[in-house]
């Protein structure tokens, strides 16, 4: 039997949400998920990875589908699905490559965006991989500036704190390929003020209709912040980095599980004003661009804040 085609794509981008919103559409009965969530095969169709950085090997290298017969199999399970799709948030910035394998492989997909204020995104991103013990700066600014030498080494999506926080570029050409009709752009804002209501919308926009009582619960993932506890966390990373050890806790375990638990052990950072005011002028192009690209009407304050008429 011939597998299906995705018919919808969260393309990102990271630390936007993408997983929230992935878990929450996973337990919609008409909605089929891909497992790994994120196959990361439209950014890097027919490779051979070999990314260089900080535990890149696991997290990207292995975990990553770029087989097409392999991602294609990835959706037989779901034939029977309304809507069938997945989660990898290096689509969108990798959106040059990607566009022309979606154009082939699943040319009438629709095309799902979650976006963050930018330094709110790459200090996420930045929590994220400290709190997997990975990110070897002290400090975000201490990374960013030694951005440019591990994009040289062939550090994987996830490390490019700057460049993934810059979304004109990405949203234009999805817009252009697909038509503004087909390319959803919600906010990690919106997610996070009213999870039940955007996924509603965003369950209408892929094709199917949410059912009463099913979105009261709000699926928390991906935390980022300090761990409460080095030893604790400490422990855990050791067994994450552990190839048996990670796909035995994966087989006895859920997703939710393990996220509740991260949730326990991680405290929440705040942007420090003296990052924001550092790394704030890196996207005002970017976000203006951004602003005339998508309707004024629900735009949240940190995208209205880019138009020069309210400078």
């Amino acid at each position: 039997m011939t597998a299906p085609a995705p018919t919808f794509l969260v393309v990102g981008a990271g630390r936007c949400g993408t997983t929230g919103l992935i878990e929450g559409l996973r337990g919609h009965p008409d909605v089929f998920v891909t497992t790994p969530k994120e196959p990361h095969y439209f950014a890097y169709a027919r490779q051979q990875l070999d990314f260089r950085g900080p535990g890149d090997d696991l997290a990207v290298n292995q975990a990553s589908v770029t087989d097409p017969d392999a991602y294609l199999a990835l959706y037989r399970q779901g034939a029977g699905h309304l809507a069938r799709g997945e989660g990898s948030v290096s689509t969108l910035y990798r959106h040059e490559q990607a566009i022309p394998e979606i154009l082939r492989v699943a040319p009438e997909a629709r095309i799902v965006i979650l976006l963050r204020e930018p330094v709110e995104r790459a200090h996420s991103a930045f929590d994220y991989l400290s709190v997997q013990g990975h990110e070897p700066a002290a400090s975000l600014l201490e990374a960013v500036a030694d951005e440019d030498r591990r994009v040289a080494e062939g550090w994987q999506h996830l490390w490019h704190y700057t460049r993934m926080s810059r979304y004109a570029d990405g949203v234009e050409a999805f817009r252009d390929a697909f038509g503004p009709d087909r390319v959803g752009v919600w906010f990690y804002d919106q997610l996070s003020a009213d999870y039940p209501e955007t996924l509603r919308q965003v369950l209408r926009f892929i094709g199917t209709e949410p059912r009463p009582g099913e979105l009261d619960r709000v699926p928390v993932v991906n935390v980022s912040g300090t761990p409460r506890s080095r030893v604790v966390h400490g422990a855990l990373q050791a067994a994450r980095d552990h190839d048996a050890v990670r796909r035995l806790g994966k087989r006895v375990t859920t997703f939710r599980m393990r996220e509740a638990v991260r949730r326990r052990l991680v405290a929440r950072n705040e942007v420090a004003p003296e990052v924001r005011r550092a790394l704030e002028p890196l996207f005002t192009d970017d976000l203006a661009r951004l602003r005339r690209l998508l309707p004024a009407e629900g735009q949240p304050d940190w995208l209205r804040a880019a138009d020069p008429a309210r400078a």
